[in-house]
């Protein structure tokens, strides 16, 4: 299971999706939305790393995760518009709201990691 890259990946995704949550519950001003998103990607995370002999339900679960991360990134956008109109306090960007791009970085690396173990099994069955 860890010996593959893609595990390793999907465990730094959630070390800094840890990371993140954390910085959002201490932050002074956050939307409840942007600690629900990232917990959920951090639940799916923590099954990614388990799913190893289910590649394509391995594979599915990091683009929902991706698609999650935009998601979250759509809400944070929303959040800084509502308080650039007045409706919610004040707004300054964080150094952390960069951790779920990176997030998405390796997310993407470990569903190519999985891919190509999955084209592997597939040329190595029609051997047989």
């Amino acid at each position: 299971m860890i010996q593959r890259i893609q595990t390793l990946y999907l465990l730094i995704c959630l070390v800094l999706t840890v990371v993140c949550v954390v910085f959002e519950v201490k932050a002074e001003n956050h939307p409840w939305a942007l600690t629900a998103i990232m917990a959920v990607t951090g639940v799916l995370e923590f099954m990614g790393i388990f799913l190893f002999r289910r590649r394509a339900l391995q594979m599915r679960v990091c683009t929902f995760c991706i698609i999650l991360l935009l998601g979250w990134y759509a809400t944070y956008v929303a959040f800084a518009y509502m308080v650039g109109e007045g409706l919610v306090g004040e707004f300054r960007p964080q150094l952390w709201a960069s951790i779920p791009a990176i997030n998405a970085i390796l997310l993407y690396l470990a569903f190519r990691g999985i891919l190509r173990d999955e084209m592997l099994v597939r040329s190595l069955d029609r051997l047989r």
